[in-house]
């Protein structure tokens, strides 16, 4: 079997679904090692509506309220 080749072979590795966990565990990481705050949405989601309520608090006082 012969295997084709184009240019974009070499891009090939970045072409993949992105991978929910491995975010979380980079997120994980971000903090432990120096204090970077990722929020990833499903992980909000998952949280219950007064810890939703706090963040949305939280981040309204640092970046200004959302225009939803």
């Amino acid at each position: 079997m012969t295997i084709k080749r184009t240019s974009l072979t070499p891009y090939a590795k970045f072409m993949q679904d992105p991978d929910p966990a491995g975010a979380r565990r980079f997120a994980a990481k971000l903090w432990h090692d120096n204090g970077t705050i990722i929020l990833l949405p499903d992980s909000i989601a998952r949280l219950p509506w007064q810890d939703r309520e706090l963040l949305e608090q939280i981040t309204g006082k640092i970046y200004g309220q959302r225009n939803d």
